[in-house]
């Protein structure tokens, strides 16, 4: 993800977003945006690799049987978690914060939220409480009144926490301990910055801009680079590595194309690529060698933003298949790698689910409607056969459509829109006037309203 102000803009960061909205409303109506800022968000876009590590006793007895839950912040800033139903309502931190964007522990136990206040930014780091029980004080992982955190991804062994901070000259990718034990330390400088976790013990960073300006590779967490040989960077996407660890994906500047897509083996003994026409976002699923990638196939259909067919490449052959045709704009894993959902430009004579208000897309590039929101196709499809288990069409809430969609493939690594056990996705949508969190359900069966909300994100 890139720094706060466009240069390369990223993750959840605190600046104008009227360009991102802009620029997204100009996709969903296949207009060219000439001029538009990159987002310097620091994000790993990648495929996070390692499995969640087994609770430990102690944790897990700090949770019912049934512990999935979602964290979710409302329009003032609070945080909260509860069930499916909106029911287990837990509330966490004090009046005066306004919290941002909740991560969940790779094991569940814990919740990192940034967490604004009145002399500072800080991350606030809550244990989960056991059920009936208020949750105690936070621990503050770091706390900065001029290099505040905008975003947060937790080490695939939950011990640690990376994130982006905004510097007087840039970004930075910092690394400390969950618990506080120790200071958090810088890993890398530049902007823009993505990265993905490779394993407890390597980060994948691609950060300071494209070509020769850019640097892609290995680095351990104290920031030392371990590729043997350099790698020209791409466009700024994050790069992706398989859940074994064996294979992992990335663009480089094309020949013929803007763009190419490369999957490897870690030693990169093989390799596999595919030319691309524009920007490109790729995700490896759960257990899976297929790489999911959106780009545009063709030319003169370039954007500023991965928009085009959904694709699945095999790790193996090489070989390449269409999932979901059309202009996808946001893909999303299920915990089991068995179905992506997909968010798309809506089609001809797509509608509103009932109760969910209806947003009018004008051309000239302006979003009107009673409520706020932008309306997409939320479609699921089997990987598989490439079936569509069902589909949905939503007017989504600003503050997905504005910082999470042009990241979305660094926050699919960080922050859960599936429910563990892959039946629904939380999403954010605007209904009857007001932004609310609805789950629903994959194979269509319905979905429902969990509470009001900007942001909504399952536990593992």
């Amino acid at each position: 993800m890139d720094g706060p102000v466009f240069d390369d803009p990223g993750p959840p960061i605190p600046t104008p977003v009227s360009r991102i909205r802009r620029a997204l409303t100009v996709v969903i109506l296949l207009t060219l945006v000439a001029s538009m800022v990159v987002l310097a968000f620091v994000s790993g876009r990648g495929v996070i690799t390692a499995p969640p590590p087994a609770q430990s006793p102690a944790a897990a007895a700090t949770l019912s049987a049934d512990a999935a839950r979602i964290a979710i912040v409302d329009a003032a800033g609070s945080l909260s978690t509860m069930d499916a139903l909106g029911g287990s309502l837990v509330r966490y931190g004090k009046t005066g914060t306004r919290f941002s964007f909740p991560t969940w522990s790779p094991d569940g136990t814990r919740i990192a939220a940034v967490a604004e206040r009145p002399d500072g930014t800080a991350i606030d780091v809550f244990t989960v409480p056991a059920v009936g029980a208020p949750p105690g004080d936070p621990t503050i992982a770091y706390d900065s009144g001029d290099r505040p955190p905008f975003y947060v991804y937790w080490s695939p062994d939950g011990r640690g926490l990376s994130f982006l901070t905004t510097e007087s000259d840039g970004l930075a990718l910092r690394l400390g301990p969950a618990d506080a034990s120790a200071p958090a330390t810088i890993v890398r400088t530049g902007a823009p910055m993505y990265w993905t976790w490779a394993d407890p013990t390597r980060l994948l960073v691609h950060s300071g801009g494209e070509g020769l300006a850019g640097f892609f590779g290995e680095v351990r967490p104290d920031g030392v680079a371990t590729e043997p040989t350099a790698i020209l960077a791409g466009s700024f996407r994050v790069p992706a590595v398989s859940s074994d660890g064996r294979f992992r994906a990335f663009v480089t500047p094309g020949e013929a194309t803007p763009g190419r897509i490369v999957l490897e083996t870690r030693d990169r003994a093989t390799s596999h690529a595919l030319d691309v026409f524009g920007p490109a976002a790729v995700a490896f699923g759960q257990g899976s060698d297929e790489l999911a990638f959106v780009a545009a196939a063709e030319p003169g259909s370039e954007r500023a933003l991965p928009v085009g067919p959904l694709r699945l490449m095999d790790a193996a052959t090489g070989e390449v298949r269409t999932l979901l045709e059309g202009r996808v704009i946001a893909f999303f894993w299920a915990p089991d790698g068995k179905t992506i959902a997909a968010l798309s430009a809506p089609e001809p004579g797509d509608d509103n689910v009932a109760g969910v208000g209806r947003a009018t897309l004008v051309a000239s590039g302006s979003v009107k409607a009673a409520a706020k929101g932008v309306k997409l196709r939320l479609s699921f499809v089997n990987v598989e056969t490439g079936t569509i288990r069902s589909h949905w069409t939503f007017a989504i809430s600003d503050v997905f459509i504005e910082q999470v969609l042009p990241y979305f493939d660094q926050y699919a690594l960080s922050h859960h829109v599936w429910s563990p056990d892959g039946a629904t996705i939380a999403l954010p949508v605007v209904a009857d006037g007001s932004e609310r969190v609805m789950v629903v359900r994959a194979d269509g069966s319905g979905a429902r309203r969990v509470a009001d909300g900007l942001e909504g994100f399952w536990s593992p």
